[in-house]
This record gives C-alpha cells, structure tokens and sequence, in this order.
C-alpha cells in the first residue's frame, strides 16, 4: 500500500525534472478558461495512447476501463502470473488437488490481473519509470500525479491519477519533453 505524488515546477530553465515554463503554462491556463478542457499538445510521433477518465479521479488508462478480466485454466494462470506452471505448482498450497485444466476462481484472476494486465495498471507500469518530476511539493509546485499501489489494505488497484485537468496538460508536455511517443486524449 502505497502513494507517491509527482509534481511539476514552475521555472524559467527547461533543464530540471518536471520543469514547466511560465510561457506554457499561461497558455495552458488560458486554453482550460475558454474551453474547460486541458490543452493537450499531441506528439509529433506517437504509438501509445494514454486516455483519461473522469472516475471522480481523473484516472489513466492504457486501453478501454471496462475490459474484463478473462477466464483462465490454472495452466494459463500459472504461466502469465508465476512465469510457468512448475512455478505455481511448486508455490501453491496443495498442487496435488489441482486440475491444471480446471478454470481458476475469477477472483483469484481478478488479483493478479488487476495488478498487472488491467489498463490502469497498465498505464502505472508504461509512466512510473519515467522523470516526471520530483516527489516534493512547495511554492513553485503546479498540478501533480499520483502513483497509487494499493490505496487500502485488500485493495488491488494500481494506477495513475492526476489531480486536476491542469495535471493532464502539463503531463503531455512533459512526455513530449522526454520523447515518449505518448499521446494523452480524454475518455471522458
């Protein structure tokens, strides 16, 4: 269980983490005051797409939130979750009662899918190893994520969440900054 919060600087040299330049961020600002939405500069190449959806949280997602878990046969779950049957045989509690073709219980799927195939974890896995900025908040601070593992105890969500439509801008412009080929649009 656990929350870390990055954050974008406001400041006049583009050379630190998560630096944000007034210049853009005034356009930004007046861009979300006239049209109520974040102004979102696409990349010049692109081959990922990160969609936000307005959940209460503004949430990103690596594909569509409603995908459902899928049936798996303990065989299957072995292999995507332990790496190969042997593995989860050798880690399961009685593996001389299981019926390898026997399909797994949805939510013993639910779990491991969740933390690892679902589209917000997705989105957690493909933007949690890159420089977003720092994890401190002071004056200069403006919009800020949230890597959220687990936000109660029991829980198994893994995502991204931005705290607010300004976040969503000023996170396309940093993964353009990084030449991510990211692209972020609006599920709404």
């Amino acid at each position: 269980m656990s929350i870390s919060r990055r954050q974008f600087i406001l400041g006049a040299s583009g050379a630190a983490a998560g630096l944000i330049l007034p210049s853009f961020y005034d356009k930004a600002l007046s861009y979300f005051e006239n049209h109520g939405e974040p102004l979102i500069v696409l990349p010049r190449e692109s081959d990922v797409e990160l969609v936000v959806y307005d959940f209460g949280s503004f949430q990103l997602h690596l594909g569509d939130p409603n995908i459902e878990p899928p049936a798996m046969t303990y065989r299957e779950y072995g292999i995507r979750y332990w790496g190969s049957v042997e593995d989860y045989m050798e880690g399961c509690f009685d593996p001389e009662d299981i019926d390898l073709d026997a399909l797994v219980e949805p939510w013993k799927v639910e779990e491991a899918w969740y933390r690892s195939d679902g589209t917000s974890a997705q989105a957690y896995h493909l933007l949690e190893p890159y420089d977003l900025g720092p994890e401190f908040s002071g004056t200069e601070s403006v919009g800020s994520l949230e890597f959220i593992d687990g936000p109660c105890p029991g829980s198994d969500y893994l995502g991204v969440e931005a705290a607010d439509l300004m976040s969503i801008s000023l996170l396309q412009k940093r993964l353009n900054d990084l030449n991510t080929g990211i692209r972020i649009s609006m599920g709404w």
